[in-house]
C-alpha cells in the first residue's frame, strides 16, 4: 500500500484501464503488456483532447509496436508477470484513497477507461489495437506505412500467392512484384530531415531486402524487416516520439545510438551474404537473429 503522495493521475489511469476492462469482460479477459500499453495511450490521447494531458503526466515512448509505458510498473500500481503467451498485466490491490487525483480529472479518466473497455472487451490478441494505434496516431506517414509493409508478410504464406510461388519463374523481376510497391513507397516517404541518423542503414536495408526478394527468400525478408524496425525504434522512434520521459533517459538513448547502428550493420552484412548465396538457410537465419538479439540485450544491460 502507499499513501496519497505515491500514486497520482498516471497511476490512476493505468489502474482504471485494468479495472474497467475486468468489469466489462466479467473477469474473462487477460490483459497483456502490448494491449495494456495501447489502451493507456489511447486513453491519454482522449484525455489530451479534453485538456488534461499536463496533469496526467504519463511517460511513454514510441517503440516497435507503438507507444509503450516507460518506467517501473510499481510506480503505476500494476504488476507485470510473464506466462507462456507474454507478459500479463494486473493491478495491485489499492483503495481509491491512495490516489491523489482531483475529482474532475478522476471522473474524466474513469469515463475514458470505461469507454475503451467497452470497445475492446471482446477483442483478443493485439493485432486490432496495434493497427488502430498506428492508423490513428502514427507519428509520421513513413511509420504508418512501414507497419503496413510488415503486415504484408502475414499474407505471403506457402500455398497462397506469395513470393515463394515465383521461385521457378523465368522472369526474376516478378519475384519482387508483391513487395515492390511497398518498398518504393517507403523510399519516397522516408523523412530524412527527421530520421537522418538511420537514413544510410535504411537505404542499405532497402537494397538487401530487394536482393532477398529476387530470390523469393520470404523468411529472410521478414526477419530482416523485424531487425530493422528494432534498430529504428531504438535509434530514431523512442528519441523523437516520447511523452514526459525524463531527460536523463533520453540522453542515454542518444548515447546508445552508435552501438545499435553497429550491431545492425553487422546483421545487414549477414543478410546480404544470404542474398548473394541465393538460398534460404533457416538455421542460419535463426543464428543471425539470435546474435542480433544478444547484441541488443547486451547494450540494454550496459545502460541499466
Amino acid at each position: 500500500m502507499g499513501n496519497s503522495s505515491d500514486f497520482g493521475p498516471s497511476a490512476y489511469l493505468c489502474h482504471q484501464i485494468l479495472e474497467q476492462m475486468d468489469r466489462a469482460s466479467g473477469g474473462n479477459k487477460i490483459i497483456y503488456e502490448t494491449e495494456f500499453n495501447k489502451l493507456c495511450y489511447l486513453a491519454y490521447k482522449e484525455l489530451e483532447e479534453e485538456g488534461y494531458a499536463d496533469e496526467v503526466n504519463l511517460p511513454m515512448r514510441w517503440y516497435q509496436f507503438g507507444m509503450e509505458l516507460w518506467g517501473q510498473p510499481e510506480a503505476y500500481g500494476v504488476i507485470y508477470q510473464g506466462d507462456s503467451r507474454g507478459t500479463q498485466v494486473t493491478r495491485q490491490v489499492l483503495s481509491d484513497s491512495v490516489f491523489d487525483v482531483r475529482n474532475e480529472l478522476q471522473a474524466a479518466i474513469y469515463k475514458v477507461a470505461r469507454q475503451l473497455a467497452g470497445e475492446y472487451k471482446n477483442t483478443y490478441g493485439t493485432d486490432k489495437i496495434v493497427d488502430d494505434s498506428y492508423e490513428d496516431y502514427a507519428p509520421t506517414e513513413f511509420v504508418r506505412r512501414y507497419h503496413e509493409f510488415r503486415s504484408v508478410f502475414d499474407n505471403l504464406e506457402e500455398g497462397q500467392s506469395s513470393l515463394m510461388s515465383f521461385v521457378n519463374d523465368d522472369r526474376p523481376e516478378d519475384h519482387i512484384s508483391t513487395v515492390r510497391p511497398h518498398m518504393e513507397r517507403l523510399v519516397e516517404l522516408y523523412p530524412r530531415s527527421k530520421y537522418d541518423e538511420a537514413y544510410t542503414l535504411f537505404r542499405r536495408w532497402d537494397s538487401v531486402t530487394r536482393q532477398l526478394a529476387k530470390n523469393g527468400d520470404l523468411d529472410a525478408m521478414e526477419a530482416l524487416a523485424s531487425d530493422f524496425w528494432e534498430m529504428f525504434s531504438r535509434v530514431e522512434l523512442r528519441i523523437h516520439h516520447n511523452i514526459d520521459v525524463p531527460s536523463d533517459d533520453q540522453a542515454d538513448w542518444i548515447l546508445e545510438r552508435p552501438r545499435h547502428k553497429d550491431a545492425f550493420e553487422q546483421t545487414l552484412k549477414e543478410y546480404r551474404q544470404i542474398a548473394l548465396d541465393g538460398r534460404d538457410d533457416t538455421d542460419r537465419l535463426d543464428r543471425i537473429s539470435a546474435s542480433y538479439s544478444e547484441a541488443v540485450r547486451s547494450i540494454a544491460n550496459e545502460s541499466d
